[in-house]
C-alpha cells in the first residue's frame, strides 16, 4: 500500500497559517481554520499528510530530480526546457537561472513544506491533553515533521547556501526574514534529525502495511550521516551512519538484478530502501510519477509520451570500468549527419574492443545508461528499439525509472530518496577521510562485489593512499547513485580535488570545451560564484531582506 496525499485535508492546515488578532476578531467563526482543525488524531494524520504533500505539487520532483544531475558534465537536456541548466548549449550562462520560472517554483514549494512543518509542530506543542490517545503517535507525527523539515532545508541550502531559518509559523515580524549562516542550517537540520531519530520508529514496523513509505528512524540516521558528511565533520558522520547499519534493518537488494530490481515497481520499498517517494497511477497527474514520461525517449516510453529531458554524457559513460576494473575513454569525434555523435573509445584492459565499446563493462552500465544495442531495451522493453539518434542532444538515454505507465505522467514508479548503498558508500568516505583506509575499503567492496554487479575489489595500490581512495570513492557514488535523486549534483559541489578546488567547478570547467558535442558554449567560463545557485529574482522582489547570492 502507498500514502495517499488527500489535498482537500491539506488545505485545512493553512486556511489561517497566521493572522493578527485583529483579522482574526472580524473572521467568521463558522469557517475551519488552523485554530479549528487540529482536534483529532486523524486531523495530525491529515495535516502530516500535508507535509509530505509539497512534495507533490507541481510534480515539483519529477521536474527537479533527478534532472538536477544535467546540472554537472553526466548529462545534458533534451527538447530545450532546461538550457540554462547544463550550460552546454549555445553560449546559456548560469546567470540566465535568475529569472527561470522552474527554478523558482523549487524553492517555493520547499519553503512551503517547511511552512506546513512548522505549523504542524507548533499545533502539536499547543494541542489539549486528550486530543492524542497514543503518545506513540504523537511522537511519529512529531519525528515526521522534524525529519521532512530538515530534508527540505537540506534541498534548500546545498543549493542556495545561507538561507532565512524559520522554526516557527509564519506571522508577525518574520514575513520578510534576513539570511543567516549555512552551518547555522546545518545545525538546525542535525538538531531536528537527531531528535526525529529518537521519535521514529523501525522500518520494519512499516514493511509491508499501510504506513510503508513514511519516516523513520533510519531515514532520519542516513540523513544525518549525510548532513555530517557534507559538512565534512567525519567522525560524527562515521557514529550516525554506524548505528543506522548496525540496526539491520537494510541490506543490499539481492539477486542477479538485484541494482536494477529497486527501480522497476516490483522493487518498490525493499530492503535497501530507505526512504522514497511513494506514487501511484491512475488518479491523476498529481500523484503519479512523471519522470518515467520526463526521461525517456519517445521510442521507449510505453504510450509514445518520452520527452528525454536528460541525457547522459560520454563524461557519464566513462564512469563505468570494464569488468576488469579498467577505465575506458571516449573522445568526442563529431556529429554525424543523421545528428547523432561519433565517438572512438580506447582501454588498457587487453580484452576491450574499441568497436563493442558497451559490452564487458560494470553491469551498473546497461541499468543506467541506455545506448544503441542496450540489453536493458530487451529485456524490458522487447517490443522497441533503440538508436543513437532518437536523443537529440547526446546518444544516450537514462535507464532507471523508465517503466511502462497507464497514461501520459502516469506512472507508479516511486523515486529513491535515500538507499542503503547510498550509506555505505557515505560511511566509507567518512572512514577514509579518518584515515581508516582499511575499513573504508571494506564497505566499497560490498557495494562492487554483490551478485548483480560482481566488480573487482578496490587494488591494494588504491586501498593504501588515501587520495586515490578518495578519487575511486567519488567515481563509485557517481556510478551507483547516477539519476536518482540528485547524488551527482550534490555531491560533486561539495567535493574538492588534491589541490583544494570545487570539484564541480573543475569538472565543468574540463568537459564544456569549445565544440563539445559540436557546440560552441560558455561554461568553461564559470567561476567559483556558480557553485551556488542565484536565488529567484521574483523572491528577491517579494521580500526586501533578501539578498542576492554574491556573484550574481
Amino acid at each position: 500500500m502507498k500514502i495517499r496525499y488527500i489535498y482537500l485535508l491539506i488545505v485545512f492546515m493553512f486556511i489561517a497559517m497566521s493572522c493578527d488578532e485583529s483579522f482574526l476578531e472580524v473572521s467568521p467563526t463558522d469557517k475551519l481554520t488552523s485554530e479549528t482543525y487540529f482536534e483529532t488524531e486523524d486531523d495530525f494524520v491529515a495535516a502530516a499528510n500535508g507535509v509530505y504533500g509539497a512534495q507533490f505539487l507541481w510534480r515539483q520532483q519529477m521536474e527537479f530530480f533527478p534532472m538536477i544531475d544535467m546540472a554537472t558534465p553526466a548529462a545534458v537536456h533534451g527538447g530545450g526546457r532546461y538550457k540554462y541548466w547544463h550550460q552546454g548549449n549555445s553560449g546559456a550562462t548560469p546567470e540566465d537561472l535568475i529569472r527561470s520560472h522552474v527554478l523558482s517554483v523549487y524553492w517555493r514549494q520547499w519553503w512551503f513544506g517547511i511552512g506546513r512543518a512548522n505549523e504542524l509542530l507548533y499545533r502539536i506543542s499547543v494541542v489539549d491533553d486528550g486530543v492524542f490517545k497514543s503518545e506513540e503517535l504523537k511522537n511519529r507525527i512529531k519525528g515526521e515533521a522534524l525529519f521532512l523539515r530538515a530534508f527540505f532545508y537540506f534541498n534548500l541550502t546545498y543549493i542556495w547556501g545561507d538561507l532565512p531559518l524559520q522554526t516557527e509559523p509564519t506571522g508577525g515580524d518574520n514575513y520578510f526574514p534576513t539570511k543567516v549562516s549555512h552551518s547555522k542550517i546545518a545545525e538546525q537540520m542535525i538538531k531536528d534529525l537527531k531528535e526525529a531519530s529518537e521519535l521514529l520508529p523501525s522500518v520494519k514496523e512499516y514493511r509491508n502495511t499501510d504506513n510503508v513509505g513514511r519516516a523513520n528512524s533510519g531515514a532520519a540516521l542516513a540523513l544525518l550521516g549525510k548532513v555530517y558528511c557534507f559538512e565534512e565533520r567525519w567522525s560524527e558522520a562515521e557514529t550516525a551512519l554506524n548505528k543506522l547499519i548496525k540496526t539491520g534493518d537494510y541490506a543490499l537488494t539481492p539477486g542477479p538484478t538485484g541494482f536494477n530490481d529497486q527501480f522497476w515497481s516490483e522493487g518498490e520499498n525493499g530492503i535497501e530502501s530507505i526512504f522514497e517517494f511513494q506514487y501511484t497511477a491512475g488518479t491523476g497527474d498529481a500523484l503519479g510519477n512523471a519522470f518515467a514520461s520526463y526521461c525517456s525517449v519517445a521510442s521507449i516510453d510505453g504510450l509514445g509520451f518520452g520527452y528525454g529531458y536528460i541525457q547522459p554524457t560520454d563524461w557519464m559513460l566513462d564512469k563505468f570500468e570494464t569488468v576488469k576494473g579498467y577505465t575506458v575513454t571516449s573522445t568526442f569525434d563529431s556529429v554525424k549527419a543523421d545528428g547523432s555523435f561519433a565517438f572512438s573509445y580506447s582501454s588498457a584492459d587487453p580484452d576491450f574492443d574499441p568497436d563493442s565499446a558497451f559490452k564487458n563493462r560494470d553491469p551498473r552500465l546497461k541499468w543506467t545508461i541506455m545506448y544503441e544495442g542496450s540489453p536493458y531495451v530487451k529485456e524490458k522493453f522487447p517490443d522497441k528499439t533503440f538508436a543513437a539518434t532518437d536523443p537529440d542532444e547526446s546518444n544516450f538515454a537514462t535507464v532507471k525509472y523508465v517503466v511502462h505507465q497507464k497514461s501520459s505522467m502516469q506512472s507508479e514508479m516511486n523515486l529513491v530518496v535515500l538507499r542503503y548503498a547510498d550509506v555505505l558508500l557515505l560511511y566509507a568516505e567518512a572512514l577514509m577521510e579518518q584515515n581508516k583506509l582499511g575499513d573504508a575499503v571494506k564497505y566499497v567492496n560490498m557495494i562492487r562485489t554483490r551478485e548483480s554487479v560482481k566488480m573487482p575489489v578496490v587494488t591494494s595500490s588504491v586501498a593504501s593512499n588515501q587520495e586515490s581512495l578518495r578519487e575511486f570513492i567519488h567515481n563509485e557514488r557517481i556510478r551507483e547513485l547516477a539519476f536518482e535523486y540528485g547524488h551527482i549534483f550534490y555531491d560533486l559541489r561539495r567535493w574538492s580535488d588534491s589541490g583544494g578546488k570545487n570539484l564541480w567547478l573543475k569538472e565543468m570547467q574540463n568537459y564544456w570545451t569549445a565544440n563539445k558535442l559540436g557546440w560552441n558554449n560558455a561554461a568553461a567560463q564559470f567561476d567559483s560564484h556558480n557553485i551556488l545557485f542565484p536565488i529567484p529574482q521574483n523572491e528577491i522582489e517579494l521580500n526586501p531582506n533578501l539578498k542576492q547570492n554574491e556573484g550574481y
